[in-house]
Formats: C-alpha cells, structure tokens, sequence
C-alpha cells in the first residue's frame, strides 16, 4: 500500500492557555492517585442534554448484527434488503416478495460490503425456499421466507424482543443495502419524530434498495423494518412531512406466523 506523508501546518501546543494545562494537569494528578471527578471537576466539560456516550462495545455489535442483513437481487425486477430473523428465516417487506413466485427466483447475498480498504469482501448466495414456508401481510408490508442453506448458521440472525418499542425522539440505526450497493449503515440525523401502534417516522437516510431493512434503537433492539420513504402523512393527524417510514416490529411480532 502506497503511503503518504501527513500534510498541513504543524500542531504547536498551546502551554500558556491556563484551561489547556489546568486541564492536562488535573489529568496527570488522577494518574497518580486522585479520582476522576477530584481531577475533572472544576472543568467545563459536561453532559449536555440526554447522556449519548456509549460503550466501545456499541460499535462491535453493531458489526456483529450487520453480519445477517442481506442484499436481495430479484432478476429484472430491482434490490432490496433483508436480514435474518432465524437460521433460515429472511424477512423483508411484502412489496419485495408480494407472493411465493416472487422469492422463487431471487437471489440472497451475504457480506456484500467493502473492508478497510475500500474493496469488496467474498459474498456468499443463497435462495429461497418459499414452497417450504412462505407468509407475507400487505397491510403491515412484510414478508418471510425459508432460505436454503440455512446461512444464520455462518452469519447469524437477529432477534425480536418480547416487547420492542420506540418513541419520538430516540434515535434509530438503519443497516442496509441503498441503492443495491455495498452495506451501508444511518447512523446520524436520525430522530424519530413519530410513532403510533403501527409505524415510526424518521429522519434516518435510506434510498431505493433499502426496503426490507432492520432499524435499530440505539441499543441495538430490532424495532421495525423500514418499507417507504418520501412525502408521506402522519396516520393520526393526515401533516405531510419528508420522512422515512417503518413498521414496527411489535406489530410484525403479534402477527408473525410459527415456522418451525
């Protein structure tokens, strides 16, 4: 790999600024024995609002259940996102598998994404087996399907809490495949700005492609599967706003079928 040197003016240290060193200081005094809020007090530091850190950890979950969200290829039809709810349960939205004959010829990729380097990682196919268990419900826009292979195995799968829920103002996290490209993941700008018994609204980034995806709270609980996007109204008040729309999982769950 090619390497380059680091360009720009130099970083020059600023020892005369009394709260950089005040700062420092304190610091090296809770190294050497004082306690955190003894060395931090008396600075300016503080949380501000709703407490947004996290642990490290958060960012090695988030890579472990991207691991069985899948880009679905449907030959001459268009791309759309899925993700496993089981070893070998995919779901997705109803307008993607509206019926059985739609899964028969899709194709179900895994770890279509770039590494550190930019390039692309080996993916793995799979298709589906809709003639072994197949169930779709328009109403709440999703479907699943039996996958042959049972791939949850390899990537994993995602689980549907017992009671997930979701109000305005917490943030979502969207992993999906925009546009049919590599994995990608909304992270930021992403309040939900309305929840009823059946839908959250949002501001997190999808584009065509995206249907199908999982949405997480920032915990990383499945909380819906996003299906639309757009000028779309609020069913309890009819306001139009340009928004991003999911179905929440706790009406999913209520009316998912066994499988087993």
């Amino acid at each position: 790999m090619e390497t380059r040197p680091i360009e720009g003016s130099p970083v020059k240290w600023k020892t005369k600024e009394k709260v950089t060193t005040r700062v420092t200081a304190n610091a090296m005094k809770a190294i050497t024995g004082r306690t955190m809020s003894d060395a931090f007090g008396d600075t300016h530091e503080k949380l501000v609002g709703e407490n947004n850190l996290r642990s490290i950890s958060f960012l090695e979950l988030g890579i472990q259940l991207a691991k069985p969200v899948a880009h679905i290829t449907l030959p001459g039809r268009g791309v759309a996102t899925g993700f496993l709810i089981d070893v070998d349960i995919l779901m997705t939205n109803h307008h993607v598998f509206g019926q059985a004959s739609d899964a028969g010829d899709a194709i179900v990729r895994f770890n279509y994404q770039r590494d550190l380097s930019g390039n692309l990682l080996p993916t793995e196919q799979y298709r589906c087996d809709p003639a072994s268990f197949f169930h779709a419900n328009e109403a709440l826009d999703y479907a699943v399907v039996r996958l042959q292979g049972e791939p949850g195995f390899k990537w994993g799968s995602i689980n549907i809490p017992d009671s997930p829920t979701l109000a305005t103002g917490q943030d979502i996290i969207i992993i999906q495949h925009p546009g049919g490209m590599p994995k990608q993941i909304g992270i930021t700008d992403n309040e939900v700005m309305y929840v009823d018994n059946q839908v959250a609204q949002y501001l997190t980034d999808t584009m065509p492609g995206s249907s199908g995806s999982p949405v997480f709270d920032d915990h990383w609980r499945l909380v819906a599967i996003h299906h639309s996007g757009g000028w779309i109204p609020e069913p309890s008040t009819g306001s139009t706003h340009f928004r991003n729309e999911g179905i929440l999982m706790s009406a999913v769950k209520a009316d998912l079928p066994s499988w087993s």
